[in-house]
């Protein structure tokens, strides 16, 4: 049997998994050999375990992507990309397992650790002065969508949507309200060349199609696991961005509006007031972001 270290959130998604938690290591136990369990208490706290992993570690995360985020973070900050990573989801929005064919059930998802094997997964990698040096598994935002994320997190909602297992509906419900209240911005960016954009409204760079808790931003048969994705609409008169939205909303992802860059290494600068979301956690602006990939292993199905 191989030996896992396994860390868990016993707070992810508001809670709502913690009683199934007990079964989910009983399960683990029954297919794996566990060296060692963490429970986080409080924020940072999986980024500092995971910096004292071994790099021929296996490691288990029962979290959420804000777990995973951490973990990550703690991994490529020492060196260490070779340590495989397995992810038990038990978060809100769940997003890395819907992208990496992880069952989103708790119990399924620790099964399908059984059939998986470590693979090279390309992970984003945001370099500033500002922010420092961050990595994320999901993406990184700037405009309406970090926006949603701040009422998301700031309000009452998410926490009582969790409870009734409908958390992940919590950050479509705010985008009408982000949608009234965000307005367009000055930044600059630059893939194969450099853009002056006066009208910036989203932006968001992403390591694949989805983001918060399932809306998709892109078809799956566009998407390209070597480059980074940049998704990006400017601001528009309501007419316009309604529909944009309509086509996002319904998995369509397709607007002339709705542009789709997909580049190695991506820059963005901006001096405006605005949120930032990186896998759901909030900065602020302003930025001067250097944005790339590096590889990280994680223990996913064999599915390709």
């Amino acid at each position: 049997m191989a030996k896992i270290t396994v860390i868990v959130n016993p707070q992810a998604g508001n809670a709502r998994h913690r009683k199934q938690i007990p079964a989910l290591l009983t399960q683990l136990q029954a297919l794996f050999t566990i060296d060692q369990i963490y429970y986080t208490a409080r924020d940072g706290d999986a980024r500092r375990i995971s910096r004292g992993l071994p790099a021929e570690a296996w490691c288990v995360v029962i979290g959420g992507d804000g777990t995973l985020h951490d973990v990550v973070n703690g991994l490529q900050e020492t060196g260490n990309h070779t340590t495989a990573v397995g992810y038990v989801p038990t978060g809100t929005g769940n997003d890395f397992a819907r992208a990496n064919g992880i069952p989103l059930r708790p119990d399924k998802a620790v099964a399908a650790l059984a059939r998986s094997r470590a693979q090279s997964r390309n992970v984003g990698k945001a370099i500033s002065p500002e922010l420092g040096t961050q990595y994320f598994i999901n993406n990184f935002g700037i405009g309406i969508d970090a926006r949603i994320v701040y009422d998301t997190n700031q309000s009452g909602l998410k926490t009582d949507l969790n409870r009734v297992h409908l958390g992940h509906f919590s950050y479509g419900i705010n985008i009408l309200r982000a949608l009234r209240e965000q307005q367009g911005f000055m930044s600059t960016w630059q893939g194969e060349h450099t853009h002056a954009n006066q009208r910036t409204y989203l932006f968001v760079f992403t390591n694949h199609p989805f983001l918060g808790g399932g809306i998709r931003l892109f078809p799956d048969n566009r998407r390209d696991p070597q480059r980074l994705s940049l998704v990006a609409v400017n601001k528009a008169p309501w007419h316009i961005l309604m529909p944009i939205l309509a086509n996002i909303l319904s998995g369509k992802s397709r607007h002339p509006k709705q542009h789709l860059y997909q580049r190695r290494h991506f820059r963005f600068a901006t001096a405006a007031h605005e949120h930032i979301q990186i896998d759901g956690e909030e900065f602020q602006t302003p930025v001067h972001v250097t944005l790339t990939q590096v590889p990280q292993q994680f223990w996913l199905a064999e599915t390709e």
